[in-house]
């Protein structure tokens, strides 16, 4: 039975690899034109109001490792084919939710980032946008014992919001 599966499997594969498929689609889905080949990221300095003091090398780093690992393109330290500046304007905690007895119930966490994006090759895909993303916790924790984990999952969301934005054309 299991021969037989193998078997559909080598079959399918050589046939949607004969339609050309592979050679314009990645796994990933990345929709990169052709003629880009590289891309760099500059410095996204904090602006905002309160300041993490690692949060913006690592934002940095995360653009950087997004593209490398999910793209074909390379890293150059020079002026890519793609562009990315931009700045981090807010890192803030507001209240969520109040209750009766205690006041604040829940906070929520949020961080935004103003992305510069130029490709000088279509220039069509040029773009300045704020990105945004929040998470909510309980306002009896102690934040500092939550905030690298709650600023990595953060970031994280918002590298991959302009990852989908710039590489799958969303």
């Amino acid at each position: 039975m299991n021969w037989i599966k193998a078997g559909v499997f080598a079959v399918l594969t050589l046939g949607i690899s004969a339609c050309g498929f592979f050679s314009h689609y990645d796994f990933r889905g990345a929709n990169i034109p052709e003629d880009v080949e590289t891309f760099s990221v500059s410095y996204f300095s904090n602006e905002a109001d309160f300041v993490n003091p690692s949060l913006s090398m690592d934002f940095t780093e995360k653009m950087k490792t997004k593209f490398q690992t999910e793209t074909r393109l390379g890293l150059s330290s020079d002026q890519g084919d793609y562009q990315f500046a931009g700045s981090i304007t807010r890192y803030s905690i507001t209240p969520a939710t109040l209750n009766n007895n205690t006041g604040t119930a829940q906070n929520q966490f949020s961080i935004s980032v103003k992305l510069e994006f130029a490709c000088p090759k279509h220039p069509e895909k040029n773009l300045t946008r704020e990105f945004s993303f929040f998470k909510i916790f309980d306002a009896s924790q102690n934040f500092q014992s939550i905030e690298s984990a709650l600023t990595e999952e953060i970031t994280d969301n918002l590298v991959q919001q302009i990852f989908a934005t710039v590489a799958l054309d969303w």
